[in-house]
């Protein structure tokens, strides 16, 4: 008796999930708890188990779709008999051959463009006899079929359209066929211009389309971008972003961190981020208007009174920002420990979708890649969020004395709705005093 298997439960406030990569295939013999796919939601990458032991008579799903939770995504037959054959259409969805993570990018765009392709011509303008095109009534039509519609922007663009092969089913001529046919022909705005050929790129991603100006690719966005882009989107035009600039002299602060290595031989090793980790908290101790959220329902301040420092991770798969919990409980050496730990899972795809929640204050260091300033976006329902640039060397007077100085720049994004900007400029100075005069940490 065939058995049907939903897309289960992934966790509070989930309600769908991209297939990352199908691990089955029609008329596979499954055992219990054997792995059937991995699908990606709010940024956590995770396996489904099979909850049954027999054949998969149908998969309803392919990578890149994306399921809603509670969605079929394999029928079972667990029946004594033969193997179910594999069906000819899921054959063509995706080749033995190809590796695994290809195909993982591969197969989304290629729906999106037979859907688009297939709104081009009906079956019945498919099977449409090709006309003769006035541009060469002499030469031997060819067999490729085209709407009406397809064949008059043919006339207008000045195309032949006998001489196109179609890329449509059925090998029908599609409106991308003529266009970029129409890109490569006389009338482009380049004619009679130096021509060259173009330097090498890198090459793009997702499935080959045009648009009115030339060749374009499209894909569509992974699960993990869609996240972004949905709180990126909420916090920018929720919370009233304004961004403070500062930078801190960290000279003294690296010389005590590389003496510390060096004379303890502890691991793990320090690193200026854990000692600012250390100063933000001591700071958010002291204005707690940045450790907390904005109700904008009910208009309250909501303050924590824990500490959750959110570390961004720049990843193959996206910003991912998981969570030291009780940071401010932890000493230097644990810090280092804890933010070697998790950016260990996060990039290793070794994490859990708790591990990137209960965040009350964000940072990102954009400095590792480069840059000076930045305006961060703040993790909503956060209030702030600090941005680091990179550290540099310059000129500073001392003294009147003219010296060499590492200069670290900070930049703090807040809600101008929880806090003022004389808080925020407050705020930063705290966590300058920390970095500027390491034996404070020793003080408080």
């Amino acid at each position: 008796m065939p058995r049907e298997f939903i897309l289960p439960d992934l966790g509070e406030g989930i309600s769908e999930a991209q297939i990352v990569r199908v691990l089955i295939k029609p008329g596979d013999r499954i055992a219990l708890d054997q792995g059937l796919m991995e699908v990606e939601t709010d940024k956590a990458a995770v396996e489904i188990p099979s909850p049954y032991a027999g054949v998969a008579k149908q998969v309803h799903v392919k990578e890149g779709q994306t399921v809603n939770v509670g969605s079929v995504i394999v029928t079972f037959d667990d029946g004594d008999g033969a193997a179910t054959a594999k069906p000819a259409a899921a054959s063509a969805q995706k080749s033995p051959a190809q590796p695994p993570k290809a195909a993982a990018h591969a197969a989304a765009p290629a729906t999106v463009a037979s859907s688009t392709r297939a709104g081009s011509a009906t079956p019945a303008e498919a099977r449409t006899a090709p006309q003769a095109a006035p541009a060469a009534p002499q030469r031997e039509k060819t067999v490729a079929a085209a709407a009406p519609a397809i064949r008059k922007l043919a006339r207008e663009l000045g195309v032949d359209i006998d001489s196109l092969t179609g890329t449509g089913p059925g090998g029908r001529v599609t409106k991308e066929d003529v266009e970029q046919a129409q890109g490569r022909g006389p009338s482009t705005p380049a004619q009679g211009l130096p021509q060259r050929s173009p330097a090498p790129a890198v090459p793009l991603p997702g499935i080959a389309d045009v648009d009115k100006w030339g060749k374009v690719r499209r894909e569509p966005l992974s699960q993990i971008r869609k996240t972004i882009a949905n709180q990126m989107t909420r916090s920018a035009f929720t919370a009233v972003h304004v961004t403070h600039g500062d930078e801190a002299d960290v000279s003294g602060l690296d010389r005590e961190r590389r003496h510390l290595n060096e004379t303890s031989q502890g691991e793990p090793k320090l690193t200026i981020m854990s000692f600012l980790i250390r100063a933000v908290c001591m700071a958010l101790r002291k204005h707690p208007t940045f450790n907390a959220s904005f109700d904008h329902e009910n208009w309250q301040m909501i303050y924590k009174d824990y500490i959750n420092i959110g570390i961004a991770v720049d990843t193959e798969r996206g910003l991912i920002v998981p969570v030291i919990r009780d940071a401010d409980r932890l000493s230097l050496r644990g810090i280092a420990a804890a933010l070697r730990a998790i950016a260990d899972r996060v990039r290793t795809n070794q994490f859990a979708i708790e591990d990137l929640r209960g965040g009350t204050f964000t940072i990102t260091n954009v400095g590792a890649l480069g840059g000076t300033f930045s305006t961060p976006i703040i993790n909503y329902p956060e209030v702030a969020i600090l941005g680091l640039g990179r550290s540099r060397k310059v000129p500073v007077l001392r003294d009147g004395q003219l010296a060499e100085a590492l200069m670290l720049p900070l930049n703090l994004s807040f809600d101008h709705r929880a806090t003022d900007g004389a808080n925020a400029a407050r705020f930063c100075s705290e966590i300058k005093s920390y970095l500027e005069t390491p034996t404070k940490f020793l003080l408080d």
